[in-house]
């Protein structure tokens, strides 16, 4: 049985779903890749995001962005176990959400300018 077919049967219509976000990244020349799910608040990811490109990259040419999903915890733990591409796995199960937040960093000097554009961003 292949990953999409393991993941759909771990979706169980009487489970809770959880609330996830994948956040990515792409720059102007059209690269990108993400950084896998995570459980919200939003704020914390792009927090530890953006903190931790400003302490390798002082002027980074990318913008950051997430989309909000959900799914079963046994769907989330079946993608965690496997380490698959994210992005990708889940691009092959239909299209992806709209754009939740989008922060391009190239417009902010230093991380604590784009921290506080973070911030006023989700509180919107």
């Amino acid at each position: 049985m292949d990953h999409i077919a393991q993941f759909n049967q771990r979706a169980s219509q009487d489970a809770a779903l959880l609330d996830l976000y994948l956040f990515g990244w792409f720059d102007a020349k059209g690269d990108g890749g993400d950084y896998g799910l995570n459980i919200g608040p939003v704020q914390n990811t792009f927090q530890t995001l953006i903190s931790t490109t400003y302490m390798f990259q002082p002027e980074p040419q990318f913008t950051l962005q997430c989309r909000a999903f959900q799914m079963t915890k046994a769907q989330f733990d079946y993608l965690q176990d496997h380490d698959l591409d994210t992005e990708d796995f889940l691009s092959q199960l239909g299209p992806l959400p709209e754009v939740a937040y989008s922060l391009d960093l190239s417009n902010f000097k230093d991380a604590a300018s784009a921290l506080e554009a973070m911030q006023a961003l989700c509180a919107s």
